[in-house]
């Protein structure tokens, strides 16, 4: 019999972009009114690099959430040269601070600070792994000479690994995985677990460029393949504790994505959970879907697993969407690839 309800624990973002300002209080309902909490990047215009930072940005999140609103925001430091040994060690004993998130310098929104030399840190993630800091990573070279679509395995190739071999004990999470190389290294090797979006989930390379290019399946890391899509898939539906759900939703209004040098970056909060739902059971992996949105991601963190539940229930016909969002300084468009879409949460119903 075909099922047309699901009642599961809330579900968790392990990875999203909040911005700050107008586009923060825009975009920050449809997180805290679809997710129990999510880990909030810190690549803001002025990046979060301390503590300090992170616990403003913190109050500023917790005053835009309603009264009897459940959500908690985890926070991330930015990783540069300003950190050191004993931040580090009080990031580890820090009530909301997550993870230590490192940006190779120029590999997406606003990762000018990030780093050149990975062995320049190497100090700092001795600590991190004395302390039991998890380190965030996006995994991209950002060399001219690696062709983009590469970027992400030559990473693994060349700096993972090491990184790995170095510190064995480091806990890890490589971000927003896009290829089958990436799924075949997270499962081998202990310590490090992996996120993966909805967009790289459900579209490969081709629907952004064969048809006419779509700026707004434009992301970073760079979508892959069908069969690098497939590979996503299957690690998401398996229930294998290793992935779990980041979005990666990242806000950016029409224009500076529609432009002549567009922004990567797809915003996906808004219908994240009703996507996933249709995907998984299109795979007929209803039943694995709590691990990967509500459970494995609190598993790796260390967090007790949410109490509160939430239903979603299936319509016979295709709901309305909602197509973008207003801002200040423009429209975002809200990611949906999928021409009907019949699942929504019980409470919208």
């Amino acid at each position: 019999m075909e099922k047309t309800y699901l009642d599961i624990l809330k579900p968790d973002d392990w990875h999203v972009h909040l911005r700050e300002g107008d586009i923060l209080s825009r975009v920050l309902p449809f997180t805290y009114n679809n997710f129990g909490s999510a880990l909030v990047m810190p690549n803001l215009d002025n990046p979060v690099t301390n503590i300090s930072l992170a616990e403003t940005y913190y109050a500023e999140i917790c005053r835009q959430i309603p009264k009897g609103i459940k959500f908690t925001p985890h926070m991330t430091l930015y990783l540069t040269n300003y950190l050191n040994k004993d931040e580090i060690k009080r990031v580890s004993n820090h009530q909301y601070i997550k993870a230590i998130k490192m940006y190779p310098k120029g590999a997406t929104t606003n990762s000018d600070s990030g780093i050149s030399n990975v062995i320049e840190f190497y100090p700092l993630f001795e600590a991190m792994e004395k302390n039991e800091v998890i380190l965030s990573i996006h995994g991209e070279v950002t060399d001219e000479n690696v062709d983009v679509f590469e970027r992400e395995k030559i990473f693994i190739e060349r700096v993972l690994t090491k990184v790995i071999n170095n510190f064995p004990n480091l806990r890890i999470v490589l971000e927003h995985i896009t290829s089958a190389d990436a799924v075949r290294f997270i499962k081998k090797h202990k310590n490090i677990s992996a996120t993966i979006t909805n967009h790289h989930l459900m579209v490969n390379r081709n629907i952004m460029l064969s048809k006419g290019i779509r700026p707004d399946f434009y992301c970073a890391p760079i979508l892959k393949t069908e069969h690098d899509r497939l590979a996503l898939v299957q690690a998401a539906i398996s229930g294998n504790c290793k992935f779990f759900l980041g979005t990666d939703s990242a806000p950016h209004v029409n224009s500076k994505k529609i432009a002549a040098c567009g922004c990567a970056g797809i915003f996906s909060s808004p219908l994240a959970i009703p996507l996933l739902i249709q995907l998984f059971e299109e795979h007929g992996s209803l039943s694995n879907i709590e691990k990967f949105i509500s459970k494995n991601g609190r598993e790796f963190y260390g967090m007790k697993q949410q109490e509160e539940r939430v239903q979603y229930i299936k319509k016979s016909k295709s709901i309305n969407t909602i197509k973008n969002i207003e801002t200040i300084e423009g429209k975002i468009a809200v990611f949906n690839p999928f021409k009907d879409l019949y699942w929504e949460k019980a409470n919208e119903v």
